[in-house]
């Protein structure tokens, strides 16, 4: 009987030790951190709070600037698309597009270039930067098609080319910065929250010689 009840205790405990090691929190991979320090090195955010207003700015900006390309297309497009000659503009040569969905693509694709090539420059992906750089020569295509109709072509005037260039060029720059500000702020956001969750700090201590001065200068520390 007391062999029995000694090997239940025995299972027991390696059971309850078991349990207790699945239940503590792994720490964070060599991959993590450094996609962490690059980030912090790159963003130089100075500690934690630092970072939190950060993050609050950049999602303001971010909206902000999202809501703007969306006002600058509804009263520069749709509105008043027709004043500025967008019905003059010929069809684009690849995809068949008018203007109009012209307009609403390159900032599109603007976005999608920015968010891939963001992704890419933080995990290292070329695959992912050449489809980035792929994007962009489409964007330039788009963006510049309207001035080479008007130089090649007598059917559109110089003035309206120039504005509709203009327009796409503000609208893509526009949603690619949003895009930017977005994703900074989600970074920064997956690096607080990791830091939190895994008691890891990546910002070095204030040193003793900022708090003390007098050591620098080669005195004897106070008290």
């Amino acid at each position: 009987m007391v062999i029995g009840e000694q090997g239940s205790d025995d299972s027991q405990n390696q059971n309850i030790g078991t349990i207790q090691q699945t239940e503590t929190p792994e720490g964070p991979t060599s991959e993590s951190l450094e996609l962490m320090e690059s980030i912090i090195q790159r963003l130089q955010p100075t500690d934690r709070h630092d970072i939190r207003e950060m993050i609050s700015f950049r999602g303001l900006v971010s909206g902000s600037l999202a809501s703007m390309t969306a006002v600058f297309w509804w009263i520069s497009v749709d509105k008043g698309g027709d004043s500025l000659g967008d019905a003059d503009i010929p069809i684009s040569l690849i995809g068949g597009f008018t203007f109009k969905e012209i307009s609403i693509i390159v900032p599109i694709l603007a976005l999608a270039a920015t968010f891939i090539m963001s992704v890419g420059r933080e995990t290292g992906n070329a695959i992912m930067n050449n489809i980035g750089g792929i994007l962009i020569v489409i964007i330039l295509f788009y963006i510049l098609e309207p001035l080479g109709n008007a130089i090649m072509g007598p059917e559109i005037e110089m003035q309206v080319a120039v504005f509709a260039s203009g327009r796409l060029i503000a609208m893509a720059i526009m949603l690619g910065m949003a895009t930017t500000f977005f994703w900074d702020a989600i970074l920064l956001q997956w690096v607080r929250s990791t830091m939190m969750n895994l008691g890891v700090d990546l910002f070095p201590p204030s040193s003793n010689q900022e708090l003390n001065p007098a050591v620098d200068d080669g005195l004897p520390p106070l008290g």
